[in-house]
């Protein structure tokens, strides 16, 4: 059985025709082959993925979350910035001050 990953979901609006082929692909998937989708998007705005057809994404998402498993990660991002360690600051701060006139 092959697994479909889709990575940040709902990060694009779909344009037709992408959104009717990722219907036809979760459609074609749908109860016979795994799918794993990642996305910052709440449920409620998943619809927001599918602006040019509302129907469309009702069909496509209630594919997806049937019988699905729903995680919800909550908590700080990991690319938050971070401060630099303290040897290192001093270095980056010599450098821009090299770098612009």
């Amino acid at each position: 059985m092959s697994l479909l990953i889709i990575d940040d979901f709902g990060l694009k609006p779909l344009r037709p025709p992408a959104d009717e082929d990722l219907h036809d692909l979760i459609a074609e998937r749908y109860e016979t082959a795994a799918t794993l989708v990642t996305s910052n998007l709440d449920f409620p705005e998943w619809d927001q993925a599918f602006p040019a057809n509302r129907l469309l994404a009702s069909a496509t998402l209630d594919r997806l979350c049937h019988n699905a498993y729903c995680l919800t990660l909550d908590g700080a991002s990991y690319r938050a910035p971070r401060s630099l360690p303290p040897g290192l600051k001093s270095s980056v701060a010599k450098a821009s001050k090299n770098t612009h006139p």
